[in-house]
């Protein structure tokens, strides 16, 4: 069983989440004064209300999740959880290589650490740091 004081979180670096619950709070703030400006338009700002409540939210929680067994990368949409022993690799950081119990080799991305077009980057440093946290969780291994 996993101890849950030995659990650790390596998360979305923290510009990059203060810039996206910025960005949710301002789609809020349209969507209350477009619904004070034009009563019929309240659904489009139900739309933005839950995206703006899904950024902030689901966002915010992205990042790693590491365990005495198994790191968990939690993504905007979903989650994938990797025992201990299945990984192969952490050096090509934010992408983790690892063994399905089939062989079969996989790679997993960290998306809090993947910037786009859209959204900010994050800095070398801070994929480093993280790269490096990963790296010492990994060779503790049992």
């Amino acid at each position: 069983m996993t101890d849950p004081q030995s659990s650790r979180t390596i998360p979305m670096p923290r510009r990059i989440r203060l810039i996206l619950q910025v960005a949710a709070a301002i789609a809020v703030a349209f969507a209350v004064a477009l619904v004070l400006a034009q009563r019929d338009a309240w659904p489009v700002s139900a739309v933005l209300v839950v995206a703006a409540g899904l950024v902030a939210l689901r966002w915010a929680r992205t990042g790693v999740d590491l365990s005495e067994d198994e790191l968990v990368v939690r993504g905007f949409a979903f989650s994938t959880r990797i025992r201990r022993d299945q990984i192969v690799a952490v050096d090509r950081f934010p992408s983790i290589d690892w063994r399905g119990a089939d062989g079969v080799t996989r790679e997993t991305l960290v998306n809090a650490f993947i910037g786009t077009r859209y959204s900010p980057n994050p800095s070398e440093a801070e994929i480093a740091d993280a790269r490096a946290e990963l790296q010492a969780w990994l060779d503790r291994r049992a």
